[in-house]
């Protein structure tokens, strides 16, 4: 099938099958476009790709025409001069996941599974499965944000933003990734939840504690929680323990603290008297191989999630966590749950649907505002597949860390067209420490992993506990919430620039008017970032600005006013090695404007609302999200004009203006409150 829209330059491809057999088939590989020309007559120079990655898979801009890959491909280059670019992958997922090669001469798109889906002999079969084609823009960022939006639309996904750190129990209890202190329990979490209660991070956010169940096979003869996922087994094996000996009274605590509870679920890797207690909910109704001695996370035995008994008990167990105020889920291993074997007491599933049941019962059970997260880290040759939009929350796209570097940053940028509008992504748990020497990190090091991680990303994890978080962490922590939310993220303007295997320029476009810009050394040596202002940003990797508009810039976590830049111009930013800082660009006005906060990295765009100049009466005004006994400084542009008196309802206020006309409105109150302000001139 072949569907096509009015005013948009993009196609949706589809497929149905007749079955015409007196047997029942299982079509698995469909070839939507098979070998087609690839601009047939036309040569295509300086070619880049880009895959479409999902969890831990490495995407970065290849300088070639040919690649395999999985979900998506981006082909961009120049034919006959002019810039050309391709944007084709899977679109709506149901049954199926989706493959795309390309060489020079044709494009190869399939829609595959290892069983395929079942069609009955005699009926036919009208997939949900799709693939959408853009073939027609020139411009390769516009035409990837179509394609993220369309996905959503497509799979009804709406992940739900973590606007709040998490502590993860395992991480901070291991001395490899973290402190090494006995806390995943709930008992340890719980007295991590007061520490940071007492610390003030609840005035400026909400925080997760993650309790991690994560007792494995190697230990009394396989028996685990796995399955069973009750209070008598998570007690067992001591992750739920005086006072808080059940989950209902684990999450009740958490939030009567402020806090969001969270666990942990391995995703098929069945607990073994579980196992041999229900032995007609595993696939195939087999546990013959029970006793065979393998990986933790690679079971020869496993739970069938199409088993209708076993549908019921995991569904019951899902709304008994819901009912217990469990908000968010961690589902480790997810290979296990591709069974590409099959084994399927419901045989009309594929692999692909049978996936996704995994994720599929919880978000039924747990509702639509549970924080739902993918660990996809793709072993075992497991492909790392987009086949759950729609369903989970977060994708992570990096293996066991607490470290930071900066293809982290760069995994999740490349996939900011799907980020947010699809899934969440993320790089692991982070540390305030250096793993290595166990120090504390510099600031410029702490506030680049803030900065792209809280950004680019928007999801942060800990593994610092809140005891040893100092005032100075927790104040550029706090920098962060509310956290970026919406459908857009930063674009990687520069992601096409030869020489840059990791982008350097990242571009959030508040309106035509105010950008927010991160700027990334992403080398071990101090370097001067070269940016040109305005010009074609597949061809110069430039912040998209006007050239006949003069702009200011302002240094967020250097609370500095870097002066005015003509739009023709070309930004010169020296920063030192592995060093990232955020910056805001304001279209320069006839009259005062804001132009920076301390407050939000976003300086101004999820602190301050209702900014609004009065011509008639000289004000600028606005409303102020406060935080008790925190300075909120507003930095604001005169323009020209002189400041005169200020107002601030509820907060106590000041103005200082220096050399340049640069003048510092501060806010202070003795209450979390939104507090409505006003400077005259």
């Amino acid at each position: 099938h072949i569907s096509i829209y009015d005013d948009q330059p993009f196609a949706v491809l589809g497929f149905s099958v007749e079955n015409q057999q007196a047997f029942a088939i299982r079509p698995r590989k469909i070839s939507i476009l098979g070998s087609a020309q690839f601009f047939p007559g036309k040569k295509f120079e300086d070619p880049q790709v880009l895959r479409g990655g999902a969890g831990t898979e490495p995407n970065v801009i290849e300088p070639t025409l040919k690649i395999k890959a999985y979900n998506s491909v981006l082909a961009t280059g120049k034919v006959e001069g002019k810039r050309r670019s391709l944007v084709v992958g899977g679109l709506r997922y149901h049954d199926y996941f989706r493959r795309v090669s390309l060489d020079e001469k044709s494009l190869t798109v399939t829609i595959e599974d290892p069983q395929g889906k079942l069609v009955p002999a005699g009926k036919s079969y009208h997939s949900l499965d799709s693939v959408f084609i853009d073939f027609t823009s020139t411009d390769p960022f516009s035409s990837l944000e179509r394609y993220g939006l369309a996905m959503r639309s497509a799979n009804k996904a709406q992940p739900n933003v973590y606007s709040f750190p998490t502590l993860c129990g395992r991480l901070v209890s291991t001395k490899q990734y973290g402190e090494g202190k006995p806390l995943n329990d709930s008992k340890g979490l719980i007295d991590q939840m007061e520490i940071a209660k007492q610390s003030g991070i609840l005035n400026y956010t909400k925080v997760a504690v993650r309790l991690e169940p994560d007792f494995y096979c190697y230990n009394d003869y396989g028996n685990t929680q796995q399955g069973w996922w009750d209070d008598a087994h998570w007690a067992k094996y001591k992750s739920l323990v005086p006072p808080y000996e059940t989950f209902g009274k684990f999450c009740a605590k958490v939030e009567g603290l402020g806090g969001i509870p969270f666990t942990y679920f391995q995703a098929n890797l069945p607990s073994n008297d579980f196992a041999a207690a229900h032995p007609d909910w595993m696939l195939n109704n087999d546990i013959s191989r029970l006793h065979a001695e393998h990986r933790h996370h690679m079971p020869f035995v496993k739970h069938d999630y199409t088993d209708p008994g076993f549908r019921t008990h995991t569904l019951k167990m899902w709304q008994r966590l819901a009912d217990e105020g469990m908000q968010g889920i961690k589902f480790d291993y997810p290979e296990s749950a591709w069974c590409k074997e099959g084994g399927f007491e419901d045989s009309s599933y594929s692999t692909t649907s049978a996936y996704r049941e995994t994720f599929g019962l919880a978000r039924e059970g747990l509702g639509k505002n549970a924080y739902l997260h993918e660990c996809n880290l793709g072993e075992y040759e497991t492909p790392r597949l987009d086949v759950t939009a729609g369903i989970v929350d977060l994708q992570r796209v990096w293996g066991d860390s607490s470290h930071f570097e900066p293809e982290m940053a760069s995994r999740i940028g490349l996939r900011w067209f799907k980020n947010r509008s699809v899934f969440g992504y993320y790089p692991d748990g982070k540390s305030f420490k250096d793993p290595k020497t166990e120090k504390a990190l510099t600031t410029n090091d702490r506030r680049t992993m803030l900065t792209q991680v809280g950004l680019i990303s928007g999801r942060v994890e800990l593994s610092t506990s809140f005891g040893n978080i100092t005032s100075e962490m927790q104040h550029d922590l706090t920098r962060l919430y509310p956290a970026l939310g919406g459908t857009k993220s930063f674009r990687p303007v520069d992601m096409l620039v030869k020489g840059r295997k990791h982008p350097s320029v990242y571009v959030y476009e508040v309106n035509p008017e105010w950008s927010q810009i991160i700027l990334c050394n992403n080398s071990d040596k101090p370097d001067t970032l070269t940016v040109p202002l305005s010009g074609d940003q597949a061809e110069t990797g430039s912040l998209g600005l006007k050239t006949n508009k003069s702009y200011y810039l302002h240094d967020f976590w250097n609370d500095t006013f870097l002066g005015i830049f003509r739009g023709d111009e070309t930004l010169l930013r020296p920063l030192e090695a592995r060093q990232a800082l955020s910056y805001s660009v304001h279209e320069i006005k006839d009259h005062p404007q804001v132009i920076s906060t301390n407050r939000h990295i976003m300086q101004g765009f999820l602190d301050l609302k209702d900014v609004k100049w009065d011509a008639q009466s000289k004000t600028l005004s606005g409303a102020a999200m406060m935080v008790s006994g925190e300075d909120f400084v507003i930095t604001l542009a005169n323009n020209g004009h002189s400041t005169g008196g200020v107002t601030a309802k509820g907060a106590r206020s000041s103005v200082a203006t220096d050399e340049h006309g640069i003048t510092k409105l501060t806010l202070s109150a003795d209450k979390n409150a939104g507090v409505k302000w006003k400077v005259t001139f």
